[in-house]
């Protein structure tokens, strides 16, 4: 499973997310203003946890970007909240304490502590939990992505390899 990802900047426009798959076909949409880094975290979340069911996995499966920012009960059905497999909703998550702890760098939160309590509340898990050292070094991981999205000029990409 790959998917070639490109976060593209933009000046006084929205950025744009484009995924080839493996077959060639490509999904693409606008992002939401500083959407970006949620697109990154999901990046290395995904990655470093080798997840094949959240957001670019479903992707690689041949979901469109578009259909996760319809109305949630316009969306196809396997992406309703309901019916998501649960390892997508802990991703989601992982995702937005990372996205959290990233812009509030000055109270960094306990990630891998707040990460447990939510899932328990939520009855979820991934296939493994998180490591505290995992954690930290996805955090790591989205420092270096995050200051080479900040550091690059307007119409270049960023490129990741997303491979399981």
């Amino acid at each position: 499973m790959k998917l070639q990802i490109k976060i593209k900047k933009e000046h006084n426009k929205p950025s744009t997310l484009s995924c080839t798959r493996e077959d060639g076909s490509i999904t693409y949409a606008k992002l939401q203003v500083d959407f970006e880094i949620h697109d990154i975290a999901h990046y290395v979340v995904e990655q470093q946890l080798q997840l094949k069911n959240a957001f670019y996995g479903l992707l690689c499966q041949g979901y469109q970007i578009n259909d996760f920012m319809l109305p949630k009960k316009e969306r196809p059905e396997a992406l309703q909240p309901e019916n998501l497999p649960p390892e997508s909703l802990a991703t989601e998550h992982l995702v937005n304490l990372l996205t959290i702890d990233f812009v509030q760098s000055e109270n960094q939160m306990e990630v891998s502590k707040t990460l447990e309590n939510i899932l328990s509340e939520n009855r979820l898990a991934f296939p493994e939990n998180p490591t505290h050292e995992k954690v930290h070094s996805m955090q790591n991981e989205l420092v270096v992505l995050m200051a080479e999205w900040n550091s690059l000029p307007y119409n270049r990409t960023l490129d990741m390899n997303f491979e399981l």
